[in-house]
């Protein structure tokens, strides 16, 4: 696609706002550039999806959505984690949801700056450049594919950010983790943990997102096949922290860009949401689609185990395919969207999702997220020192156990 149609996409969907949704959503995001890399394939019945290192599942496990039944390479940690609840009482960044059915989420008055500590997803050129200089590899690099679609036998990974490489929190965690995201198309392996990419946005979304989307274009120029792409970021919110687009827009731009790769060896991951299981955007997006995506990307942003498991489950039911956790925060969304500030609180929480996420073998991999929106408790990175926060150590010890 020539970059002066994708500037005139991008101009014309400006020009008329995505739908009806008022989505005032100051989460989570990494704030520098970033890309979702979702992957799809053209199979509508999955008979084996399996930790890299398993056993084959067996047709029974098949066929009963059970994509890892054979038992991970991974030490499984305990299935059941206690339910933990009580929200934490922290102003940050909220979402507003458009569903009528679904609870309206709202921006309290605090959110309006982020703390130093977080990172958003929302374009910076300063951080496409830095991110655009590596190319991703082969899909037969990396051993992954729609068969083993969990990175060297680990579910464990990183949210992180264009730069998160750089910090002495990587190098911590890097011997515990497989994969990491850094939102842009082509990010590089590091330290042995492996990239992995996404097409942020693409022409309909009114967000600016032309370096990444030409990051990505130069990448089907070199003949570049990653082995998984995700995308879009969170089009069922708004700018900046979200692509913004129409399942229209959204289905006509994976049909260009995304699903050519497909017949190239690509993984295919789908865009995430920012709605979580109160989404309505993947339904109607996906009857749009020529090609199918092979892993559902999902956003976890909740306070507590049940809810967690509310999200994964609801999208493994309704979509019937694998779910990757490429994003995960303590987050309390009863009531907006307030990020947890009880140290306590979140180490609980994070461990106990972890556990389920471990025993879950629905779900491939996961990963905690750095962005706005998450106050200056959850953060695994030390904004001023690059080490990693109480949090940070948290999720390394829950990580380093298994």
């Amino acid at each position: 696609m020539q970059y002066a149609l994708v500037l005139a996409g991008a101009l014309l969907a400006a020009a008329h706002p995505h739908q009806n949704e008022a989505h005032g959503r100051l989460h989570r995001m990494h704030n520098r550039d970033v890309v979702v890399t979702d992957v799809e394939i053209d199979t509508v019945t999955v008979t084996d999806y399996v930790t890299a290192g398993e056993a084959q599942a067996t047709p029974a496990a098949a066929s009963s959505g059970d994509w890892a039944a054979a038992g991970s390479s991974v030490a499984a940690v305990s299935s059941v984690a206690p339910v933990y609840s009580s929200p934490s009482s922290s102003a940050a960044p909220v979402v507003k949801v458009a569903p009528s059915s679904a609870p309206v989420y709202s921006a309290p008055a605090s959110s309006a700056a982020p703390a130093p500590s977080s990172y958003s997803s929302a374009p910076s050129s300063a951080a496409s450049s830095a991110a655009s200089s590596a190319s991703s590899s082969a899909p037969a690099a990396s051993g992954l594919s729609v068969g083993n679609l969990t990175p060297k036998g680990k579910k464990a990974g990183l949210s992180g950010y264009p730069g998160v490489t750089g910090k002495s929190s990587f190098a911590s965690l890097a011997p515990y983790i497989s994969w990491y995201s850094d939102y842009t198309a082509n990010t590089p392996d590091s330290n042995g943990v492996m990239g992995i990419g996404m097409l942020w946005g693409a022409s309909g979304s009114p967000c600016g997102e032309f370096e990444r989307l030409a990051t990505f274009n130069e990448m089907a120029t070199n003949n570049t096949t990653p082995s998984i792409m995700f995308g879009f970021y969170e089009p069922d919110c708004t700018c900046t922290m979200s692509s913004d687009m129409s399942t229209t827009d959204a289905a006509t731009q994976w049909n260009s860009l995304i699903a050519p790769m497909k017949a190239k060896g690509t993984v295919l991951g789908s865009p995430s949401m920012c709605k979580q299981k109160d989404e309505d955007f993947l339904t109607p997006f996906k009857s749009g689609i020529t090609t199918d995506w092979d892993v559902t990307s999902i956003h976890v942003n909740k306070n507590n185990l049940q809810g967690a498991k509310d999200d994964v489950e609801y999208y493994v039911n309704k979509y019937n395919k694998p779910v990757w956790v490429s994003e995960f925060a303590c987050v309390d969304d009863a009531n907006g969207f307030t990020a947890c500030t009880d140290q306590g609180q979140i180490d609980q929480f994070i461990n106990d999702v972890v556990s389920y996420f471990e025993s879950n073998s629905n779900v491939v991999a996961y990963g905690p997220s750095n962005g706005d929106g998450l106050g200056t408790v959850w953060p695994l990175t030390d904004a001023s020192t690059g080490a990693l926060t109480p949090s940070g150590q948290t999720y390394l010890n829950a990580i380093k156990n298994l």
